[in-house]
């Protein structure tokens, strides 16, 4: 059978289809463009999606030698849709690292109380979180707010879309900031003091679970033969987790997602929503047979682009003359052995965890008269690993023991940068060997609920080969552990100035 996997994204849509021995077969792409309203607000136009999906798995399904079986949705999460009766969008839907939501889910969880929120939901009082953008339309929007007869997720949206009752996986509701992550169904709790009716939400389910057969019409307009299957897929993150090898049931192999953002994504048998968790700003959801949690880097990949575009242009335009790789080029004087003495914070457009504060700035500590742009190049690729060894070094408060990382992305190609990260963190690294992550997850998800899969992560396993491990040097452990200690206190003290800048 053939699967595909539907990956919805910020900026652009892909469908892959996926043959029985897991290899793409064929995929399309359409890409379409965010809404800024104003400065710093991020929007994206619910129905453009919906277009260009369409467009991308008309292209998928009429380039694929063999009929597509089933598919599933990975979608980004936090994001929520205000729709009509009909299912139709009647607002733009507000990206999740838009600011706006923050000053009314900081009051909300204030007099909820913000420990029993996140107890309930697992969900750090963030205005990245749905329920913050939902109370921002309530109070600066409510002419808009009384045309909404549903809140939409992107994942059930798209399902609803299809023909189908709108329904959404564990891991997408999960991010709404309504969803009891105990009790698997919508917090009433939390609901009641919005107030919000159930019935203006999706139905939840397990990921993998079958949804139905595609409608007729449906079907003939996607270009999917007739009992074509729609399956629940999932939250984008656990998707691309899923598709990288993520085994919920093996809790000690994160993933560590680099590419534009670096996400670090681990798996746990059972809820965790201890005080660390909360002080770190970790959530705890849903994923498809136990937990996930996960830490976040606003701007990896971006802080190497700027680099590139804005210090070192000139070896840019040299690499691509003389078909070098950059990223190797920029690197060229890092040792993986042996920290630099320059170090930067990489929160040039806002931070992560544990922080998550909107206006963070770039910090670069160590500056001298003999600094050269060599020494700036091998200092970002450095502040990357001392940042994810920031993550982990939280998750370990709070109780989540690792052995090893694999590790993906663009940011995952580069041997030295990988044996860095092994051992700035002194854990082994692994090198994934997946592309399409994301697409490969939610397939896996199709698989699950055809049968033809017990374990999503089995998906992967077939592609597995060829991974190349690297063990930390423990002798070079040592070494970056005092440069590491000088990177946390910088961490913290610039932390501080920009909460200072904000208020």
């Amino acid at each position: 059978m053939y699967f595909m996997g539907i990956d919805m994204g910020t900026s652009g849509c892909k469908a892959v289809v996926f043959d029985e021995n897991w290899t793409p077969v064929c995929q399309a792409y359409r890409e379409y463009q965010l809404t800024f309203p104003g400065e710093g607000m991020l929007e994206l136009d619910a129905e453009l999606v919906w277009d260009n999906l369409c467009d991308a798995i008309r292209e998928a399904n009429s380039l694929s030698p063999e009929p597509v079986a089933a598919f599933a949705v990975s979608a980004i999460g936090d994001v929520i849709i205000p729709v009509d009766k009909n299912g139709n969008s009647v607002r733009r839907s507000i990206i999740d690292f838009d600011p706006r939501g923050g000053d009314e889910i900081a009051e909300f969880t204030q007099n909820f109380g913000v420990e029993k929120f996140f107890e309930t939901n697992g969900m750090p009082p963030l205005y990245i979180g749905s329920l913050a953008k939902i109370l921002w339309i309530r109070k600066n929007e409510p002419e808009i707010y009384a045309k909404v007869e549903r809140w939409a997720t992107y994942e059930d949206f798209i399902i609803q879309k299809m023909g189908f009752a709108p329904i959404a996986s564990f891991s997408e509701v999960s991010r709404t900031m309504l969803f009891d992550v105990r009790k698997k169904d919508w917090a009433d709790e939390i609901l009641q003091s919005i107030p919000l009716e159930r019935s203006m939400l999706p139905e939840a389910k397990p990921s993998g679970t079958v949804i139905g057969q595609l409608p007729f019409n449906m079907a003939s307009e996607l270009g999917f033969t007739q009992g074509a299957c729609a399956v629940v897929g999932g939250h984008d993150m656990v998707c691309s987790a899923v598709g990288a090898g993520l085994d919920e049931q093996c809790s000690d192999v994160a993933i560590d997602i680099a590419g534009t953002i670096e996400g670090l994504i681990v798996a746990m048998p059972e809820v965790n929503t201890c005080k660390t968790m909360l002080d770190n700003l970790f959530p705890c959801y849903l994923g498809a047979s136990g937990y996930v949690t996960f830490s976040v880097n606003l701007t990896a990949g971006c802080v190497v682009r700027w680099f590139r575009d804005n210090i070192a242009p000139d070896w840019y335009a040299e690499c691509k003359a003389s078909g070098t790789n950059f990223y190797k080029y920029m690197q060229r004087t890092m040792k993986p052995d042996e920290p630099g003495n320059l170090i930067i914070i990489p929160h040039f457009a806002g931070s992560g965890n544990p922080f998550f504060t909107a206006n963070a700035r770039g910090t670069m500590y160590g500056l001298t008269l003999d600094t050269q742009r060599e020494d700036m190049g091998r200092a970002v690729i450095e502040g990357l690993a001392y940042e994810l060894r920031f993550h982990l070094e939280a998750y370990e408060r709070a109780g989540i023991k690792l052995s090893a990382i694999r590790s993906v992305g663009g940011g995952a190609t580069i041997d030295e940068q990988l044996q860095l990260k092994a051992n700035v963190t002194g854990l082994k690294v692994i090198k994934g060997s997946v592309s399409e992550a994301s697409a490969l997850g939610a397939a896996a998800y199709a698989a699950v609920g055809m049968g033809a899969l017990s374990n999503p992560a089995d998906a992967y396993r077939k592609v597995a080969e060829g991974e190349k491990v690297f063990e930390p040097d423990m002798q070079a452990h040592r070494r970056f552990e005092e440069k590491f200690s000088t990177y946390r206190d910088l961490a913290y003290s610039s932390n501080e100035i920009d909460l200072r800048t904000t208020l």
